[in-house]
């Protein structure tokens, strides 16, 4: 069994290699959320080089009466016990998950399209929650999972499964900044309780909301989409009956940012020493935040600023670019807005959605400076819409760059600005 880590950025990158290498096997999977430091695993299955099965819930093979016990559970609880019994008896092959799905398909018990539109939801589940995270793979080849679906014997379509996570990463966007991510973790204090007046709400936030489960356990937990739910937890959010981890540090940062945007519009420069003021809240979370790296490793190279609230994409840039460019880095707009005061920065990659302001408005604010009208202003979302695109021209963005994006991808986009 090869084991190997990878970034967050390279996940696809080892499927699809798998997929041209016509593969069989079990793909296990590690990783671990940095923002609060917890663990997951997975498996993912292939069968001759295309994916059949993935699962948060399993930690080996599943035998051919397990995994149609599941199928069944989900898809006919009350027929499934029965028709087990009577199909396993009539296999030719004991230990074929395929033959077995094959004699309840035609008992009726469910179709191949149920089967397959089941599985390729959980896989849709089951990738989300990895893409986003560096970790540890591990792959074991084997032929004992024998899965195929239809009667042509194919897997599940990969570009289907693609194009639907796109679509689910554009419609978690669209919940930000209230709810950044499926890993965002709600959190629920004693006088939010007492506004509560829905009963069921309640309840449930006292039994799953304990400043530690994320939505996307809270949703796995409950046996939901972790977007249905999230919708749900948007509206209580809307109502205060709710907030997330970080909420009360965003609002303080917007009135700190606009302040300090107003006072560079002015020509005055803030103090060194002039820090943003802790929120009076106390914050339930025992993570670290990132410390803010601002000061230049190579005085030598351009350097290029990025804005961005999320490690893992900033861990992505910085190793992209730290060969050719000194990469500065900053999570909101107030530390971005020191760090132009102080270093001659020749590119900026600016995050659509920040904690403090929004990066169209920062964009607009940068280009009233005199000094930065010229300064290339990248806009990194993952926003892919015409509209976006034209709001974002605009404001004075220089070019749209849309993640996930490849470190190659990236480098060409800063070359066509910045040279050494």
């Amino acid at each position: 069994m090869s084991s190997n880590k990878y970034e967050s950025s390279e996940l696809n990158s080892i499927l699809e290699s798998l997929f041209k290498k016509n593969a069989n096997g079990v793909l296990s999977l590690k990783t671990q959320v940095t923002s609060w430091q917890h663990q997951r695993s997975c498996i993912l299955i292939l069968r001759h080089g295309s994916l059949v099965y993935g699962d948060t819930q399993v930690s080996q093979i599943p035998n051919n009466k397990e995994f149609c016990k599941m199928l069944g559970d989900q898809l006919k609880p009350n027929l499934i016990n029965a028709a087990l019994s009577v199909a396993s008896e009539k296999i030719t092959n004991p230990t074929s998950i395929t033959e077995l799905i094959e004699l309840l398909t035609k008992m009726r018990v469910f179709t191949w399209e149920e089967v397959e539109a089941l599985i390729t939801t959980k896989v849709i589940l089951t990738l989300e929650k990895f893409l986003a995270h560096p970790g540890e793979a591990q792959w074991q080849a084997t032929s004992d999972f024998d899965l195929s679906y239809g009667k042509d014997r194919h897997g599940l379509a990969w570009s289907k499964i693609q194009q639907q996570l796109n679509q689910r990463q554009q419609k978690w966007q669209s919940l930000a900044p209230k709810i950044p991510s499926l890993d965002a973790i709600p959190i629920v204090t004693k006088e939010q309780l007492k506004q509560i007046n829905n009963s069921q709400v309640k309840e449930h936030l006292r039994n799953l909301v304990d400043g530690k489960r994320a939505i996307v356990d809270i949703a796995e937990k409950m046996g939901k989409d972790p977007l249905t739910v999230a919708k749900s937890y948007l509206n209580w959010v809307n109502n205060g009956w709710v907030s997330f981890e970080g909420t009360s540090e965003a609002i303080q940062a917007v009135i700190e940012a606009k302040a300090k945007i107003k006072s560079i519009q002015a020509g005055i420069k803030s103090p060194e020493n002039t820090a943003p003021k802790m929120p009076t809240a106390v914050k339930t979370s025992t993570s670290t935040p990132q410390p803010l790296d601002s000061q230049a490793d190579s005085p030598g190279l351009p350097i290029v600023l990025s804005v961005d609230d999320s490690p893992i994409i900033q861990t992505t840039i910085k190793r992209a670019l730290k060969e050719d460019y000194n990469v500065l880095l900053a999570d909101k707009a107030t530390e971005a807005l020191k760090i132009l005061n102080q270093q001659p920065v020749k590119l900026l990659l600016l995050d659509l959605t920040m904690p403090d302001v929004d990066g169209l408005e920062f964009c607009q604010t940068i280009r009233k400076i005199p000094k930065f009208k010229n300064l290339p202003i990248i806009m990194v979302t993952a926003r892919d819409g015409l509209v976006n695109k034209m709001k974002g021209h605009i404001a004075g963005t220089s070019k749209y760059l849309t993640k996930p994006f490849e470190p190659e991808e990236l480098r060409e986009v800063v070359r066509q600005y910045i040279s050494n």
